[in-house]
Formats: structure tokens, sequence, C-alpha cells
């Protein structure tokens, strides 16, 4: 896999931490993607605008974020891609035990809303040829 994937209980929230994103009504889980940016967008279909509401994300905007990417890329940058997708409840049945951890993941990381970008930098290893 080219991503991670978290679940955590935000029952009871407003919004993610104080001043952060404003979850939906309803909302008692959280599933939080961070991973490959080309992995990542194939599965967001909403993104957090900067007034702080979810907007539809089109292929065009797609294309946007892989364009800056690359640019942090140039710069010797290793970017990762942040996306979410809130819950009411677990998107599969739970008591299911037949399910596999591949299916349990491919249910959480559907539909995401893309966060944005991280980039840092990959400093040089010792031992690792250059």
């Amino acid at each position: 896999r080219k991503m991670m994937l978290t679940v955590s209980d935000v029952s009871g929230r407003s919004n993610l931490c104080n001043g952060g994103m404003a979850l939906p009504p309803g909302t008692n889980l959280i599933s939080v993607c961070k991973g490959a940016p080309n992995f990542i967008l194939d599965y967001c279909t909403s993104q957090l605008a900067e007034d702080g509401s979810m907007q539809p994300m089109s292929a065009d905007d797609k294309q946007h974020v892989l364009d800056v990417v690359d640019r942090y890329s140039e710069r010797a940058l290793r970017v990762l891609a942040i996306a979410v997708r809130t819950f009411e409840a677990m998107p599969f049945d739970t008591t299911n035990e037949e399910l596999t951890t591949d299916q349990k993941f491919e249910a959480c990381r559907s539909n995401l809303s893309l966060l944005g970008l991280v980039a840092s930098i990959d400093p040089d290893r010792d031992g690792v040829p250059q």
C-alpha cells in the first residue's frame, strides 16, 4: 500500500480540534489517510476549501494538486497527501469475521476529502550511496 489509515473516535465533537475542521452532525468516527498524493487523490471526491467548507473535487482540481506536488518534488521534497472521511458508524459490519483487512481498509478509504499536502526534506542517511 502507498498509504496509511487510522480511524479515531470523535463522538461528541463539532470540530476536529479547536479552530479545526468542522465535523458534520452525527459524526462519531473519522478516518485519516496519509500517503503518496497520486494514490490518495484517487480516493478523494471532495476537498477542504480555504473557508473551511468541503467542496467537490474535479479532475482539474486533482491535476492542480499533482502540479503542486511536482513543484515540491523538483525541490527534492518528500510530499504526502492527507485526507479524511467521517462516519456515524464503521462502513462495514464489524461482527463479520470473514472480512479481510483489505476489505475493511477499502471501506474506510472511499469518498475521502483532501485536507492538504505535507512536504518535508528527506535528509541524507549514513551508509546510503549518493
